[in-house]
């Protein structure tokens, strides 16, 4: 992720000669079989008496502080000449050296075994390194040129990367802001490689399965990128013409998705004939990003802070629009079925739907919360159950609803917006704000005060539209998944009646006074010690009546009551076409690319 000027003079700024001496990274991997890797920084050209060092603290994709210095250890500098100089530790996150000479070499060990989008993993099998947990850098020197030197001590083993080759051994990239947006395998790779109106796209896989299952998996691919190009009309310009799926699904990594500007890591535990279903949605959104999010590119994450997580109010759009259209993607690129894609709507419709966090925040707050909930961590409790909705699923829930929005009253498509939106702010680079995206809205409808009114009921407010009656101009109905069914929120409790999970707020439990850590004794009566119990009460009660409930909260056993009502979750059925308009079979195939419409 990178600084938009950079971005729109990248060629030119990498073949101009620099006068200063680049920053070279070198990699010993005598000890990788024990997760450790030893990195030398060779810093030249200095000025000043002093040179700050510091480990970066967020990584671009993610919205939270990551803390990757905690894996940094055995730190030693020395001058040019290999004599020691003293570090200063001056905070959590950076030293301090002494220059002499005008060069600082600062050696370090860092220890990876997590292997995904965020982190890294160095092993027997492969160097998967993220870059902002793995290398440090010197905010000094922010524009210098970087290189990597890998050692190529295993025959077998090759570099997928979207830095710059220079040779066998040695990558490079213009400054710290796209090395640092660079992720790099190292090991056993197959590649694929396809041109796309005269770019390359390519693979790089690190798997178990065999070459046929991956030529499979490549057409997957293929026919995703195809796909999500129609929508907005061409590919994006790469830097160097190359784009790379950094792809490893096996036992030694770790499941993730991370976009780059040049590249996409995709991440898995299982292998691609057993979960290939699962993970090419996590391929279409990744690559989806390679519009929404590098290029268009909301202004709070410019420029993206290394040290400090961005606030930004947009990840609704930039996360939650590319949500929305991943599942939708595999579905016309026919990976999915229709009808299992609309089954799939199900889950995310009831989690936004129903969720109290709507009554606390907003899209754009929500959005704003991603520090503490994007991979963020803490050993305190949250409530997040009741006060917070992902960004990604409430995001997902509101394209849903302003594309078939579009659709009914407008003959336009959230494609189009999307496109409208890269005319406007992606190919040009140019950050948008909320408003930016509310004019667009407003010049594709042309109805300012519809543009208007969504961003106010639904962005800035927390409405959703009416979901049934939108469903049902596309053939799908939507109805109550347990008629004549109360409501609990779904409680799970531990074989002596405890409560495992957080009581939502509006359920029966909640007004009853119940939390987390209470144990159940009597529901209306009968004895409740399990979650089967729990549900065969539930399932007795009627709609709209009082019941008593005993339980044990700190020692204390108390009986309050509470009133049933109605399971507010819902179902989608996909109506086969000889029940339907011919005018609502052709919204519907339009939508999902049924035909050649």
């Amino acid at each position: 992720m990178l600084r938009i000027l950079f971005a729109l003079s990248i060629l030119t700024a990498f073949i101009q000669t620099n006068a200063q001496s680049p920053v070279r990274y070198s990699l010993e991997l005598g000890n990788i079989h024990h997760h450790e890797l030893r990195i030398n920084v060779m810093f030249s050209d200095l000025t000043g008496e002093t040179l700050e060092i510091r480990m970066p603290n967020t990584s671009p994709g993610r919205y939270a502080a990551h803390n990757f210095v905690k894996n940094v250890y055995e730190e030693v500098a020395t001058d040019g000449a290999g004599n020691p100089l003293v570090l200063k530790r001056i905070t959590p996150f950076s030293w301090e050296v002494p220059v002499t000479g005008g060069n600082v070499n600062f050696t370090y060990t860092l220890y990876g075994n997590h292997a995904d989008g965020t982190y890294m993993g160095v092993d027997a099998k492969k160097l998967h390194m993220n870059m902002p947990a793995t290398f440090v850098y010197a905010p000094a020197l922010q524009n210098r040129e970087i290189q990597l030197i890998i050692p190529a001590d295993n025959p077998k083993w090759d570099v997928a990367t979207q830095l710059i080759k220079k040779n066998d051994s040695t990558f490079s990239a213009p400054d710290y802001y796209y090395f640092y947006d660079s992720p790099t395998l190292v090991g056993e790779i197959s590649w694929r490689r396809w041109d796309v109106g005269g770019q390359t796209i390519e693979i790089a896989m690190m798997h178990e399965g065999t070459e046929a299952e991956l030529d499979g998996y490549t057409e997957w691919v293929k026919a995703v990128v195809l796909k999500e190009q129609e929508i907005y009309g061409a590919l994006p310009k790469f830097d160097f013409g190359r784009y790379t799926f950094l792809m490893a699904y096996n036992p030694w990594v770790d499941g993730d998705g991370m976009e780059h500007r040049n590249s996409t890591v995709c991440t898995g535990t299982g292998d691609i004939k057993g979960f290939g279903n699962y993970y090419i949605s996590t391929v279409a959104h990744e690559f989806f990003h390679a519009w929404n999010i590098e290029r268009i590119r909301p202004a709070s994450l410019e420029p993206f802070d290394f040290d400090v997580p961005n606030l930004s109010e947009a990840l609704w759009f930039g996360e939650g629009f590319t949500s929305y259209f991943d599942k939708l993607v595999i579905t016309r690129a026919k990976i999915l079925e229709p009808e299992q894609y609309i089954k799939g709507l199900v889950s995310g419709l009831n989690y936004v739907l129903n969720s109290p966090g709507r009554s606390f925040r907003n899209p754009i707050e929500m959005s704003q919360n991603a520090p503490f909930t994007d991979a963020g961590t803490a050993n305190d409790e949250t409530n997040y159950a009741n006060n917070f909705i992902s960004y990604y699923s409430y995001g997902a829930i509101l394209g849903l609803g302003l594309d078939l929005t579009l659709r009914t009253k407008y003959d336009k498509t959230l494609d189009a917006y999307m496109k409208a939106v890269w005319l406007a702010h992606g190919q040009p680079e140019i950050p948008y704000t909320m408003t930016d995206l509310q004019n667009v809205l407003g010049e594709l409808t042309k109805d300012k005060e519809f543009a208007a009114a969504f961003f106010r009921d639904q962005i800035y407010g927390s409405d959703l539209p009416d979901f049934e009656a939108l469903f049902a101009e596309f053939g799908i109905k939507m109805s109550l998944q347990n008629p004549g069914s109360a409501y609990f929120g779904n409680p799970k409790l531990d074989d002596d009646g405890y409560v495992q999970s957080t009581i939502l707020r509006g359920t029966a439990f909640y007004e009853a006074g119940i939390e987390k850590g209470d144990q159940i004794l009597l529901m209306n009566g009968r004895e409740v010690s399990t979650t089967s119990d729990l549900n065969r009460v539930i399932n007795s009660l009627e709609i709209g009546k009082k019941y008593p409930v005993t339980y044990k909260q700190f020692g204390d056993e108390k009986t309050a009551t509470f009133t049933t009502v109605q399971d507010p979750r819902i179902t989608l059925s996909y109506l086969p076409n000889n029940q339907l308009k011919k005018a609502v079979v052709k919204r519907r195939n339009r939508w999902l690319q049924l035909t050649d419409e």
